[in-house]
């Protein structure tokens, strides 16, 4: 007989939820994990690992889903999603940061149509964008003496700014990024802090202003370099009108911001530390990539890494909705019951939890299966790094060509070289160990104690390391 619906597990209080806050941006997997684990406790009789998880979050009553099947619900079933709001749900934290028009703060019917022409736009950057990141991977590296050691997440990061500072507002980098690119740089920086603070409120005295209004004035001087460089042709799209001319400048914003850039750097490190300093079988993975002789099957398997990497570490953790309208998301089996999430609810859709979801990728989801997505079936489920359906990452091509040209550059063989002598770029352990979370993180260690976690990474504003993990480059570039 069907069960009714139930709210999510827990029943947290306004005062609670001061602490939940501070757990929340200390760790997503550790707070959510300990709630489930204290779930199965009380209901040892309900299997279900994923159970959506109740919070208190700056007083609103938050659903935070780690299921790949109820995240599927909420992003790519119709009648759902259509009693779903991401306008709503970022209305505070996202807005006066990036005001709109903008994608992110759209919902249907007006975001479909807003993103048919952003698509046309970013297919006009096809054509330049391997060029362009070759350019900037070979740049970076070659200034980097070889046999050097670097701490990997800050390198990507660099890397991840030029990249994009080149393509979207055609800021060479000469070499450090010049007093443009650097101007940029803290002023998106100065914009983040904002964005993120926990003290949530602008105040601007003659000594003292808030991370809020520092953000906010910092938004105010990026609008400004960003139309000027627009009306001046300095950026990759064509302007008909000043209509347009606001439009792309305000989307211009998002494509080069801090968090863009920090998803790029996450992003880009966890593919190479899996490339160079995964161990399958005794051989790294550059080593096997580069003896395949077929070129399209070289490709292949390199996608089908990138997939993997996509599902177990993405950048940014999960996105938000808000209920518009009494929502219920059906569950696994008989015994659980439904979830019913009430009209006005905040939705917390925990990519990085789903991706591991045995239901959806099998009793090996915690591992890092390189070849897991090549020749796969078409019932085969994706990773959610992107999200999914009709709000799926308007830079979703974009990212996967950067980060397969850096992998491509890197895989590259040098000038006059025999292929067995190696990649033109390589990466190095320093001899030191992984931590226990960043090993859970890239899927190298199952079953990461949820205090693992939150002593080794950040996941908020997006996933890195707590701690630097310094490499060993070696190239054949000149410097």
């Amino acid at each position: 007989m069907p069960q009714s619906p139930r709210l999510p597990y827990g029943s947290p209080t306004t005062l609670s939820g001061i602490s939940e806050n501070f757990a929340l941006h200390s760790s997503l997997e550790s707070f959510i994990t300990a709630r489930t684990l204290a779930f199965q406790k009380a209901h040892p009789h309900l299997a279900d690992a994923r159970s959506p998880i109740r919070a208190k979050v700056l007083n609103r009553d938050v659903a935070i889903l780690s299921s790949y099947d109820h995240v599927q619900q909420i992003l790519c079933n119709g009648t759902i999603t259509s009693f779903v709001s991401s306008g709503q749900a970022y209305d505070e934290l996202m807005a006066p940061f990036f005001p709109p028009p903008n994608l992110l703060l759209l919902d249907p019917p007006d975001h479909q149509k807003r993103k048919e022409v952003w698509l046309e736009r970013m297919r006009s950057l096809d054509v330049n964008v391997r060029t362009a990141v070759r350019h900037c991977v070979c740049e970076h590296f070659g200034r980097i003496p070889s046999g050097s050691f670097v701490d990997l997440y800050e390198s990507m990061k660099f890397l991840s700014w030029r990249i994009l500072l080149s393509i979207f507002l055609q800021i060479e980098t000469n070499g450090h990024g010049g007093d443009d690119a650097s101007k940029v740089e803290v002023l998106h920086e100065d914009l983040l802090r904002g964005q993120f603070s926990l003290f949530p409120i602008s105040i601007s005295t003659p000594f003292w202003r808030s991370p809020r209004s520092t953000g906010l004035q910092a938004r105010q001087q990026l609008q400004s370099i960003l139309r000027s460089k627009v009306s001046r042709g300095k950026c990759p799209f064509a302007v008909g009108n000043s209509g347009e001319e606001q439009d792309i400048a305000n989307h211009l914003l998002l494509f080069t911001s801090s968090l863009a850039a920090k998803s790029i750097a996450s992003l880009l490190m966890a593919v190479l530390l899996d490339l160079f300093l995964f161990d399958e079988a005794g051989t790294s993975l550059s080593t096997k990539i580069i003896s395949i002789a077929n070129a399209k099957l070289r490709d292949d398997y390199v996608q089908s890494m990138m997939s993997e990497v996509e599902r177990l570490s993405p950048p940014v953790v999960g996105i938000m909705r808000r209920a518009t309208k009494d929502i219920v998301l059906n569950s696994r089996g008989e015994t659980i019951p439904p979830t019913l999430v009430p009209n006005g609810w905040d939705l917390w859709l925990y990519f990085l939890g789903a991706g591991r979801d045995q239901a959806a990728f099998g009793e090996n989801a915690e591992d890092f299966v390189p070849n897991r997505f090549l020749d796969a079936p078409a019932s085969q489920q994706e990773g959610l790094a992107f999200g999914a359906g009709a709000k799926t990452c308007l830079g979703k091509d974009l990212i996967k060509r950067v980060v397969m040209a850096v992998v491509e550059t890197c895989l590259e063989q040098a000038p006059n070289s025999k292929p067995t002598n190696g990649p033109m770029i390589e990466l190095q352990s320093d001899g030191n160990e992984l931590a226990a979370g960043v090993q859970g993180w890239l899927g190298w260690k199952p079953k990461v104690k949820p205090e693992d976690w939150a002593r080794d990474m950040k996941q908020l504003p997006t996933q890195r390391p707590r701690k630097p993990i310094m490499v060993k480059v070696l190239h054949q570039l000149a410097t």
